[in-house]
């Protein structure tokens, strides 16, 4: 993710109706969309006919469908894309033994590099990514059988990030433009507490009130906003400012507010939620009088994707504009094979939606 602020224009651009595109699939497969950037690339998965198994897929702005393939017959999944084009993703079942994730990275032209673990044989798993294609995630293979937080550099290398003494099982899930990164770790008989690395890459613990008993933190700005969230009788979001000298204690959403998304410039959503940098709370209001408004993503304009609906399969896939009015994605079916996953700075939005062909991934615009 690269963290930055939108242009008035994009939240002018962010209205209006919506219509639904069909980006297809590998011949006869069905097919879902993960992310998409700026540019309009759409990044993805898609099976192909007579196989269950899966290949990372990418479309061009001109909805050009691209098989990044499989690892050694492997199922692969492309996770997210940046703003130069480059995905990263994961191959299933490829760690010894065969249960967990390798974290694998595809250039702008589709050529795949595996990011290795701390050993050869053991599991990784990539949670985000800059513009400068450095990655940032967990991975295991370390002398103690832990996981531990890792940085993969733009060559490939990976990089065990430091961690506090008495840390286990940690995992960097945020990296800035800048070289921050964020993320969080286990000590054992306290819990979970929120990290940070600065640029020179020295980890500094996200401080807690005196109220607060766990902690983590999910992405980070340009401007050393860290988003994340807090034990407070309840999960409620928070956020930290970072500066050269310090950080500051936490700033904490009172309503109970599991985080589920971020904006490039800090803006975060919840479910029923969403919070801007200024502290202002708006409701994202229900489709229907039943059922719930769950976020997935919102972009610098406030504008919010997800679904809303009752907690029974039939939640319908949904906008928000930026005073919170939910908005209908055209697709009437009400199927879990229909649902909105990310929305970019123009207001493009992707998923997956029934058509004719099938269930392929959606692209809303």
């Amino acid at each position: 993710m690269a963290w930055g602020f939108a242009p008035p224009a994009i939240a002018e651009r962010a209205a209006g109706p919506r219509t639904a595109i069909d980006l297809g699939a590998l011949p006869g497969g069905q097919s879902s969309a993960a992310d998409l950037n700026d540019n309009g690339v759409v990044v993805g998965r898609s099976t192909t006919a007579g196989s269950t198994g899966v290949h990372a897929v990418r479309w061009s702005r001109s909805a050009r469908i691209t098989d990044l393939g499989q690892v050694d017959g492997l199922d692969t999944y492309a996770l997210g894309v940046n703003r130069r084009g480059t995905a990263f993703g994961v191959a299933e079942h490829c760690s010894d033994p065969p249960i967990d994730y390798c974290s694998l990275r595809w250039s702008p032209d589709g050529v795949l590099s595996r990011l290795p673990a701390l050993s050869p044989g053991a599991e990784s798993y990539p949670e985000a990514m800059n513009d400068s294609d450095v990655v940032v995630g967990y991975a295991g293979g370390a002398p103690d059988g832990r996981r531990h937080p890792v940085r993969w550099t733009a060559s490939g290398q990976v990089v065990r990030l430091p961690e506090p003494p008495g840390a286990v099982n940690g995992v960097a899930t945020g990296i800035s433009n800048q070289g921050l990164v964020v993320g969080w770790a286990e000590f054992p008989g306290v819990g979970v507490r929120a990290l940070l690395w600065d640029r020179d890459g020295n980890v500094i613990e996200l401080p807690l009130a005196p109220d607060q008993s766990l902690s983590a933190a999910l992405g980070v700005t340009e401007d050393g906003l860290v988003v994340g969230m807090v034990n407070r009788a309840g999960y409620h979001a928070a956020r930290w400012q970072y500066r050269d000298h310090g950080v500051r204690h936490p700033v904490v959403l009172d309503a109970d507010s599991y985080l589920y998304g971020m904006s490039r410039s800090g803006i975060a959503v919840a479910p029923g939620l969403r919070w801007d940098r200024s502290g202002r709370v708006t409701e994202l209001d229900r489709l229907h009088d039943i059922g719930s408004a769950l976020p997935a993503a919102v972009n610098d304009a406030g504008i919010v994707v997800g679904v809303s609906g009752p907690a029974d399969g039939t939640a319908t896939p949904v906008w928000w504009d930026r005073e919170g009015t939910p908005h209908e994605l055209p697709d009437h079916t009400r199927s879990p094979a229909v649902f909105v996953r990310a929305v970019n700075e123009a207001g493009a939005m992707v998923g997956q939606a029934r058509f004719p062909g099938g269930q392929h991934a959606a692209l809303w615009r």
